[in-house]
């Protein structure tokens, strides 16, 4: 009975151990991101808490609470727009992190019975789990996982282009589960395992030290392609949920007199502009569709076509094309007293001098911001949790069947200077591809993904993330990891990102995940960058998933029945 209750006090420190690395691993701050060494210690914690535990209930119990007291703090940001919504999903996520444990678990056996590595056992445990949490299992909520702080060790951080970043949580666990096993392994083991896997590390930091050298010498051979003006607003999500037309019309010209004065900047500065961009539904109205303006202008409601026009002339005063975050209202028709439409998206327009060009839609829309996991298939019940907890809040939009992409036509002087007109067509030999992932579209590999590269093919040399994280209120550090992810999709993908996100943090990545200019959260302004494009395929886009799904068959293996084992002798 002793040594029970001594167990049970050991696994639960642990797991508290191990809950207090988890959440230091992620920035705490705008600034603060010194916490990423810890992805490597939080893993071996649990998986030793788990190791220990006399029984699963315990495991269960000493798991779960500090890691709901973790993602209660992260999640914090959202009791300003769901009061239910937090804690259910802080719960939700902690419940993932006692899956995880049992998992471990079940994989390593305990001190008594001990089965495989624990460098096997924590990276198939860790991949298999975020695969599920993040895509699989309710649409996915693809954040918090071990590959995202990584982007903060630039040189590692590289082999996502080669397996993704399930390449790179996977070398996380590894590296962890080496560490354990050099604890409480036997015999070789304890040798061999932290061998292994520092090999496995020295050989990532080389072909990450590599692979940056090579593409900063392959863009030092060829002038930056474009000029991009990323203009950040500063837009509450108040505002957002109950804009008024009078409102909107003030924060419209606000916006345009940003973009007036961050052009007047690069001319200034003798840079041309070739596209400006405004971050996730910053425009308002009904969309820029020419049968939802005619039935706007032909039965006098507002606003007519007076934003479209003011687009336009925007365009023409920057000298460049304009891409806006918008809704997308498709079919608007008006019965009786009120609008109806056939489908809504959450869009990004392509805007010249000439009018609308083009229009992307979104493919992936946000759990619990813009769909509800499952309920969302029932619209009375969604309805009635959304009154309960996210009054104001409402989940009508649609997902997009497959992505729409833009070409910025490029003309190259004899100087050597780059020069482009965008069109909304996705072809062009002499153009620039441009993929559009809309907020949390690049959280999720797949989605990105299939923007960059449909059909396993480079459509887009540059990601364009239109964001509105004015729903984090005051929480910058959620604003820093958005930008983390951001980070991972364009080391995972080759790509360079662009981000103009409201209330921030807009930035330039390049393609090995190095911010090359950002603005600081929570204010107004603009960003002139020169992201140079990718034109390569890396191996992550033919391997795709494969690293997660591999995790998920050596769970299904290691959850197979296993015969008696011989007890060996109990320790950590």
């Amino acid at each position: 009975m002793r040594g029970h209750v001594r167990g049970r006090l050991i696994a639960a420190l642990l797991a508290t151990l191990s809950a207090l690395a988890f959440a230091l691993s992620f920035p705490l701050s705008e600034q603060f991101v010194a916490g990423w060494p810890l992805v490597f210690v939080w893993p071996a914690l649990l998986g030793a808490a788990a190791r220990i535990a006399p029984r699963k209930r315990e495991l269960v119990v000493v798991t779960a609470v500090p890691f709901l007291v973790v993602f209660l703090a992260h999640e914090w940001w959202m009791r300003h727009i769901t009061e239910l919504g937090m804690p259910l999903l802080a719960m939700y996520l902690a419940g993932w992190t006692v899956v995880l444990a049992l998992l471990m678990r079940r994989l390593g056996g305990t001190a008594a019975r001990p089965r495989w590595p624990f460098a096997v056992v924590l990276p198939i445990a860790v991949v298999c789990v975020e695969h599920l949490r993040g895509d699989l299992v309710c649409s996915g909520y693809a954040w918090f996982f071990a590959a995202h702080p990584l982007v903060e060790w630039t040189e590692v951080a590289q082999i996502a282009s080669i397996g993704g970043g399930w390449l790179l949580s996977a070398l996380a666990a590894f590296v962890s589960g080496a560490v354990l096993d050099a604890i409480v392994g036997r015999g070789k083991l304890r040798i061999a395992s932290p061998i292994i896997a520092l090999t496995a590390l020295a050989a990532a930091f080389v072909f990450g030290a590599q692979r940056i050298a090579a593409i900063d010498n392959s863009n030092t051979a060829h002038p930056p392609a474009l000029n991009i003006l990323s203009v950040q607003t500063d837009l509450p999500m108040s505002n957002k949920l109950s804009w008024t037309p009078e409102e909107q019309v003030e924060d419209f010209l606000v916006f345009a007199r940003l973009t007036i004065e961050g052009a007047a900047k690069a001319r200034e500065a003798g840079a041309t502009i070739d596209l400006a961009l405004w971050p996730e539904t910053t425009l308002p109205g009904l969309g820029l569709e020419r049968d939802s303006i005619k039935t706007l202008v032909d039965g006098h409601y507002y606003p007519g076509d007076r934003y479209l026009e003011a687009l336009r002339d925007l365009s023409t005063r920057i000298d460049a094309p304009m891409l806006v975050g918008s809704p997308a209202y498709i079919d608007l028709r008006v019965e009786g007293n009120r609008f109806k439409w056939k489908h809504q998206f959450n869009s990004a327009y392509l805007v010249g001098p000439d009018g609308a060009r083009g229009r992307t839609d979104k493919i992936y829309l946000t759990p619990f911001g813009e769909m509800m996991p499952i309920i969302s298939n029932w619209d009375w019940l969604e309805t009635q949790l959304l009154d309960l907890g996210a009054e104001g809040m409402t989940f009508d939009l649609d997902a997009a069947a497959a992505p729409s992409n833009f070409t910025l036509q490029r003309k190259v002087t004899q100087s050597g200077a780059v020069s482009g007109a965008a069109s909304g067509t996705a072809s062009g030999t002499e153009g620039v591809g441009l993929g559009v992932p809309i907020c949390f579209e690049i959280t999720m590999p797949w989605a990105s993904r299939r923007i960059a590269f449909p059909d396993g093919k480079r459509a887009a040399g540059v990601l364009l993330n239109l964001s509105n994280d004015g729903w984090f209120g005051p929480s910058r550090a959620g604003r820093r990891q958005h930008l983390q992810v951001a980070q991972l999709r364009a080391i995972e993908l080759d790509t360079p990102v662009v981000r103009s996100a409201n209330t921030g943090i807009s930035a330039s990545i390049d393609a090995v995940g190095r911010i090359e200019a950002i603005l600081p959260s929570q204010q107004a302004g603009t960003l002139l960058v020169h992201p140079v494009p990718s034109t390569s395929v890396p191996t992550s886009v033919f391997l795709g998933d494969s690293v997660a799904f591999l995790a998920l068959l050596g769970a299904c293996v290691g959850l197979l029945p296993v015969g008696k084992q011989k007890a060996a002798r109990p320790q950590l």
